[in-house]
């Protein structure tokens, strides 16, 4: 997903080029252009979700206006659910509860869209908790940009990973897909990206059962819609401030590429637990003697083991190192007899040999006999 405001078709014709398919804020007279490039569209109009995203949600005005919004957007193809707000405060779950339910009731099957702040405390993980027990939501998305760059030190910072494992746990508990959002567009405080963060922040998710991935921002830019401040100095996003596209373009697009390649096995995937080879981060721990992979020689990585529905085992394994390739050379449970490589170049599936590397942040699935 880009998770940006789309408003009119050169930019969506990017999107589509880079391997985007569904985009954050569409207005509804923007659909059908989107349905020309296959695009799933999140709709966002003020009459819903208000002007401002730092105001207090108002519920009642959002089941009132609903119907009107759905007169003119229910049978475009492209709509994938509806804006609710962005980032809420727990204050506000009893009036978002109320769109929660109006959407499920007048938009079956769409998804009330509502994204959560990050966090990694106990408090935090009562904010999420206590979301899905007012709410009832169809989905869980959250965003955390600061991978890298809050302390200008350049270091991983260990709370993406904390962050994550307090999604997933969530997730898997209450049966919800997960989605992530992560920093494409650096700004603010953060330092510019390189392929191998991009690499990360996408495997990294994966790694931790996420069903959707979205990139803040497409284009280097403040979102000119909800009042949204403008942070300051965004940069090298796929589309700089002139729809120019940048590396961060291509990059994008190569692992787009390679997650449509294994995609129809991912989204099959439940996962069953997600795990650090080496120094385990706040929350996180290494392998037990229930984890697929036993030990992986020679770095630091993060493994996440899955299961498909007829009971196929998977696993994913992530070169967390930032500057150096490493081998591939796990050492699995002792039931496990032979590892697959499903390849996100060809899809096609082939043995895992020892001349596999992985580069800086990069995973690879694995099918386990």
């Amino acid at each position: 997903m880009a998770w940006d405001f789309a408003d009119n078709p050169k930019l969506l014709q990017s999107m589509h080029d880079a391997g985007i398919n569904s985009v954050a804020f569409v207005r509804p007279d923007m659909l059908d252009a989107c349905q020309n490039f296959d695009l799933k569209c999140i709709v966002f109009d003020e009459r819903l979700a208000g002007h401002d995203w730092s105001k207090p949600f108002n519920g009642d005005q959002f089941v009132r206006n609903l119907p009107a919004v759905l007169s003119e957007t229910k049978d475009k193809p492209a709509v994938y659910g509806y804006h609710i707000k962005d980032e809420p405060n727990a204050t506000e779950f009893p009036e978002l509860a109320k769109a929660v339910a109006a959407v499920k009731k007048m938009a079956s099957g769409k998804w009330p869209y509502i994204n959560l702040l990050p966090g990694t405390s106990k408090e935090h993980d009562k904010y999420v908790s206590d979301f899905i027990s007012v709410c009832s939501p169809t989905a869980l998305s959250y965003d955390r940009y600061s991978i890298i760059g809050d302390t200008g030190s350049g270091d991983l910072d260990p709370d993406f990973w904390t962050n994550l494992e307090q999604f997933r746990e969530q997730a898997v508990k209450n049966h919800l897909p997960m989605w992530n959002i992560v920093l494409s567009s650096p700004h603010w405080r953060y330092r510019e990206l390189t392929e191998d963060d991009l690499r990360l922040e996408l495997w990294g998710s994966l790694v931790y059962g996420a069903k959707g991935i979205a990139f803040y921002k497409f284009i280097s830019r403040e979102l000119p819609i909800l009042h949204a401040p403008d942070l300051g100095n965004f940069r090298d996003g796929p589309l700089d401030q002139f729809y120019e596209r940048t590396p961060t373009w291509y990059w994008l697009r190569n692992m787009a590429h390679q997650v449509q390649n294994i995609g129809s096995i991912l989204l099959k995937l439940q996962n069953d637990g997600t795990y650090h080879i080496g120094d385990a981060p706040r929350g996180n721990h290494g392998p037990t003697e229930q984890s697929l992979v036993q030990d992986v020689p020679g770095g630091e990585f993060v493994t996440g083991d899955f299961t498909d529905d007829n009971g196929q085992r998977y696993t994913i394994i992530v070169n967390k190192n930032l500057k150096r390739s490493v081998p591939l050379r796990p050492t699995f449970r002792p039931d496990i007899k032979a590892a697959n490589v499903v390849s996100s170049i060809t899809g096609e599936i082939r043995p895992l040999t020892q001349y596999f590397w992985l580069a800086p942040g990069q995973g690879v699935l694995l099918q386990l006999k």
